[in-house]
């Protein structure tokens, strides 16, 4: 039962190991970052918390902001977490991926920004995810706060 017990663990640890996160070109870097900036001074940011680690590494900071026009946008800032395959990004109510809504299928290391569904509901879905779907494994989280 030990034996199988170190295997199941081992198992865990490894298994989104594969693939790789997507690496931005400084071109891209820079726009991205310019197009942060602006959303920042014209926006108001609602939650922001700092990445945990979960299962692999990750770090940075989590920030929701609201637009001008009402819309919601997730802000990543110094985001960095291990490569795996079919990684996502969840806002969910817990770190388990209660109730979650998908935010995107492509997870990228940097400072980056993603459109909120209007289907989100930021009163209970107050934790950011990254969750390997295809292994439920959850890399990393951000508790998000007033």
């Amino acid at each position: 039962m030990k034996n199988l017990s170190i295997i199941l663990l081992f198992v865990l640890f490894t298994s989104c190991q594969k693939d790789e996160i997507i690496a931005l070109t400084p071109t891209e870097t820079k726009e991205i970052n310019e197009v942060i900036e602006e959303a920042k001074m014209d926006a108001k940011t609602l939650y922001s918390g700092d990445f945990i680690t979960g299962a692999h590494t990750t770090s940075g900071k989590a920030k929701v902001i609201e637009e001008k026009d009402k819309s919601l946008s997730l802000i990543f800032e110094n985001f960095k977490t291990d490569a795996g395959p079919d990684l996502r990004i969840y806002l969910a109510e817990d770190t388990q991926a209660k109730n979650f809504i998908e935010i995107t299928n492509t997870v990228k290391n940097g400072n980056t920004i993603y459109t909120i569904p209007t289907t989100a509901d930021l009163t209970k879905q107050k934790y950011v995810l990254i969750w390997c779907k295809q292994f439920s494994v959850l890399f990393g989280s951000s508790q998000l706060k007033d």
